[in-house]
């Protein structure tokens, strides 16, 4: 069986009365016990927390999907179209300029369609898991955002990189610069960290030299946030990481997978993940 089905099992034997035990115990519990109760609490009830298919895959990133759609014909492209949502639909019919409007698929063969586009996605995913099946983790919270709010998440954690790097710029009207290109709450945000000490830093970012081009700052920024999630997450299950990395486009999942790797010092692996946890209801609330 895989975990899915251990974690199912496990859980109806937490959740049934002694006799519903004794009953399933017949049926193989003793010989797999041990197996069973590997498994660490899990973040929610999934016998309470039923995701539909639809749902599932509305989660998704629609630059996921471009690979599977490619190869099918243009009429074959439409009816795949017609069992997403609005937003994956409108951006992938841009994407390959199909302009024709979409065929209203509904009942079973919606759900048909929309099994096997999600079964391409999971294919081959060994350690897959359904996100109501996760094991409880520190950044599990992570997967309230939408790509969004991830976004901003990583562009605030990018200040913390910012904030050290301001400490060694001499002249003001860099600085000056520096705060201009940044949003209003990106700027209080700073200016509350600049009055800390870093505890975690990186490689500087130079910005001496830098023309106040706000896009070249927000790349460099963007860079550096995904640098720290990617070593927060370092080590969480990889169910997690696969269904955050998900609600992504595939470009910015590239960057994260890039910068995945061991940070090698345990303290400040735990100081990134609090800072990671910390921003969290900060973004909920400003990024709806």
């Amino acid at each position: 069986m895989n975990n899915a089905t251990w974690i199912t099992y496990q859980s109806l034997l937490e959740n049934c009365n002694p006799e519903e035990k004794q009953a399933l115990e017949r049926y193989g519990y003793g010989s797999y016990k041990a197996e069973t109760f590997r498994f660490p609490p899990l973040s929610m009830d999934f016998l309470e927390a039923f995701v539909s298919l639809e749902k599932r895959l509305s989660l998704i990133h629609y630059s996921w999907l471009i690979s599977f759609i490619e190869p099918f014909s243009e009429n074959d492209k439409r009816l795949i179209l017609s069992v997403l949502n609005p937003f994956q639909s409108k951006k992938l019919k841009a994407y390959f300029k199909i302009e024709e409007s979409l065929e209203a698929l509904t009942g079973p063969v919606k759900h048909f369609l929309q099994g096997v586009i999600y079964k391409s996605l999971i294919k081959g995913e060994k350690d897959f898991l359904p996100f109501e099946y996760l094991f409880s983790y520190p950044l599990s919270p992570l997967l309230r955002l939408n790509k969004n709010q991830v976004q901003y998440l990583v562009d605030f954690l990018g200040l913390h990189d910012l904030s050290t790097e301001l400490k060694q710029i001499v002249k003001s009207d860099q600085i000056k610069k520096v705060y201009r290109a940044l949003s209003s709450i990106e700027r209080e945000y700073l200016k509350v960290l600049s009055k800390k000490k870093e505890p975690v830093f990186f490689a500087r970012l130079n910005l001496e030299k830098w023309d106040g081009n706000q896009d070249i700052l927000k790349k460099i920024l963007h860079q550096r946030g995904f640098n720290r999630l990617a070593k927060a997450l370092f080590g969480a299950p990889p169910a997690l990481l696969w269904h955050l990395m998900h609600r992504l486009d595939t470009g910015r999942a590239r960057i994260l997978r890039k910068y995945y790797a061991d940070i090698c010092h345990e303290q400040a692996k735990e100081t990134l993940i609090h800072q990671t946890i910390e921003l969290i209801p900060l973004i909920e609330k400003h990024y709806e």
